[in-house]
């Protein structure tokens, strides 16, 4: 249901863990790309069910820790998701779908901030930009590439139709302060986005959705 993505470096990091049963598919990946996520991390954007659903099994057979926004640690001990704020008349209609339980889990390191990525051998940070959810991160490497989850969206069904063209996504805590945050990127200098849906989607693309001048 949603994107994962790997890091492979001294200490490899997986950035989001999934839907509950995707378990099993992230590990089969990991043995395929000869990665032992022992030693590493497992980042997540946000604690939503299709993100973070998986987070639990996956550190209970790794041995990986998880980390998360502090503001997002809530919704992981709940084990469900915060209350979807839906964008759209489709999000409306999609909130049945995506609205699920999980099992609850507590991060081994909340980041209130933002976290250097250096011990795991990554040059970037994960960085605290609430918005799609309170806890809500990005990773950045080196401002130019940039893992945002669900700030935006890639295409249509999942990213199964046009994946690199950029849109607000279905569900956002705080419209404002999302659309704010991605300006801030903008701003900053990112060119590609790595996005929890669909994606990847480039600097202009974004420009010309979210209007940014």
């Amino acid at each position: 249901m949603s994107n994962a993505y790997l890091i492979k470096s001294a200490k490899p990091v997986l950035i989001d863990a999934g839907s509950p049963k995707d378990g099993p598919a992230i590990l089969a990946a990991l043995k395929a790309e000869n990665v032992d996520l022992k030693d590493g991390l497992i980042l997540l954007t946000h604690a939503h069910g299709d993100h973070g659903g998986a987070a639990a099994e996956l550190r209970r057979i790794t041995g990986a820790r998880i980390a998360l926004g502090a503001g997002d640690a809530p919704i992981a001990a709940a084990g469900k998701n915060d209350e979807l704020r839906p964008t759209s008349f489709e999000a409306e209609v999609l909130k049945r779908v995506v609205d699920f339980k999980f099992e609850p889990f507590s991060p081994d390191i909340p980041i209130t901030n933002s976290l250097d990525l250096s011990p795991w051998g990554v040059a970037g940070k994960a960085v605290v930009m609430p918005g799609h959810t309170p806890g809500s991160l990005v990773i950045k490497l080196n401002d130019r590439e940039v893992f945002v989850g669900d700030m935006m969206r890639g295409g249509s069904m999942g990213g199964a139709v046009n994946p690199t063209q950029p849109h607000e996504h279905y569900f956002q805590a705080d419209l404002e302060r999302n659309r704010a945050n991605i300006r801030s990127l903008i701003e900053g200098g990112a060119e590609v986005f790595y996005l929890g849906h669909g994606g990847p989607v480039d600097r202009a693309a974004v420009i010309k959705e979210f209007k940014i001048r």
